[in-house]
């Protein structure tokens, strides 16, 4: 070996050379290595056009074929346990075929429901977007945010927006309005791969739904469906929601499980039934706990900041109910208002129901105020010095079950 002397200047030249150089190289290395394991494969519908058809974000061609090869290309990701998400930029998207459902925890986003819509043609049968066994411990649950879904009354099959079969957990969705749509907004709770149906762990935030569902058809409905030892839906908390003119019951929370739905919480609840309406008059109730014909239970639901407004002539704005001999709902609190400009239905009806709370600031309805059933026990219900001039319909059973805060005795009428 020969060896060189350098100068000091000299070594120091050499010195940033090398630097720089392995910089560069970390730098071109990090440019093309592949993304983190955790993170999140993005597919964006506009790649999946092509140059005779591309992705038209007018409204006017069939966008149907790009939206399914996107979902199917991020199902690739998430069937292997990898989070994957379908990114659909601003612009309006006709849909008239059904896409494919996600597999696990798929994801869909949009620039927010002012800026996406995917507007769907009267011809769509079906679910637009629907998950099945949803529950995969290593990925975020199906996941919803920023874009409006647009039906059509000229729809004559039943059309659904967002629904989640058999089992989901960690379901988030938020800033997302479903309008005039046929059919179901968000369905929860019901059978289609294996015999259990549930959702559990989910948040939602600022939803809107405007004259959607259909007679017998809710907007929302948390359900459950199983049996022998199965769990039920539980631990949904949801934020800001309205709903207006549902042309059938508009919210729905029932159980045909033998586990049990519970610990639901929702806080600014505003639902409006239809009254004059080119749709016509809301055909059902505004918000409903428990079923005639399911028998589960139902039990710690909380309602907080609720606005029930209009129900429709024949209706209620609350029905709690439960099949003969079944468990009734219990454990209920709701705080809020019932009324309206054009409230021809009834107020609060408990049909069945225990030990529970209703905190009312208010019931004006052309109907009577409180219908109380048959049975019913251990409720509270407290206007704030108002109860007295509330119109009652009380069965003679549950007469001594109705108690009053601030009169601290029960039900004398």
């Amino acid at each position: 070996m020969i060896a060189v002397k350098l100068s000091c200047a000299e070594l120091l030249n050499r010195c940033k050379k090398m630097t720089i150089a392995l910089v560069a190289a970390c730098i071109g290395a990090s440019a093309h290595a592949a993304p983190p394991e955790n993170s999140v494969y993005r597919v964006n519908i506009l790649d999946y056009g092509t140059e005779d058809d591309p992705v038209d974000r007018s409204g006017v061609a069939d966008d149907s074929a790009a939206l399914a090869k996107a979902i199917g290309a991020a199902n690739v990701h998430t069937s292997v346990g990898k989070p994957a998400c379908v990114y659909i930029p601003a612009g309006t998207y006709r849909i008239v075929t059904t896409p494919p459902p996600f597999v696990l925890a798929g994801c869909v986003k949009g620039d927010g429901s002012s800026q996406t819509t995917l507007r769907i043609d009267p011809e769509l049968s079906g679910d637009l977007f629907a998950w099945s066994e949803s529950w995969e411990p290593t990925t975020p649950g199906p996941t919803i945010v920023g874009l409006t879904v647009q039906g059509s009354a000229a729809a004559s099959a039943i059309q659904n927006a967002f629904v989640f079969y058999d089992r989901n957990d960690e379901v988030f969705m938020e800033d997302v309005t479903v309008k005039n749509l046929h059919g179901r907004a968000l369905y929860s709770g019901v059978t289609k791969n294996v015999s259990q149906a549930y959702m559990r762990e989910s948040r939602m935030i600022s939803l809107r739904f405007f004259n959607d569902g259909a007679p017998g058809v809710p907007v929302v409905e948390f359900n459950s469906v199983g049996s022998g030892k199965v769990d039920g839906t539980n631990e949904i908390r949801m934020s800001m929601v309205d709903i207006y003119g549902a042309v059938g019951p508009s919210f729905v929370i029932r159980n045909a499980s033998t586990g049990s739905v519970r610990n639901i919480t929702l806080e600014a609840l505003r639902i409006e039934g239809l009254q004059q309406n080119v749709f016509g008059p809301s055909q059902g109730d505004l918000l409903t706990i428990g079923d005639s014909v399911t028998t589960g239970i139902v039990n710690n639901i909380v309602l907080t900041d609720v606005e029930l407004i209009d129900p429709g002539q024949g209706y209620c704005a609350l029905r709690m109910l439960e099949p003969s001999g079944h468990p009734a709902p219990y454990q209920i609190t709701v705080r809020g208002f019932i009324g309206g400009g054009q409230p021809y239905g009834e107020g609060l009806c408990i049909n069945a129901g225990r030990t529970s709370t209703f905190h009312f600031t208010g019931i004006h309805t052309l109907g009577t105020n409180v219908v109380i059933g048959p049975g019913v026990s251990q409720i509270v219900l407290d206007g704030g010095g108002q109860e007295k001039s509330w119109t009652f319909s009380v069965a003679p059973a549950s007469r001594s079950g109705i108690s009053f805060p601030l009169l601290l005795q029960p039900f004398a009428q």
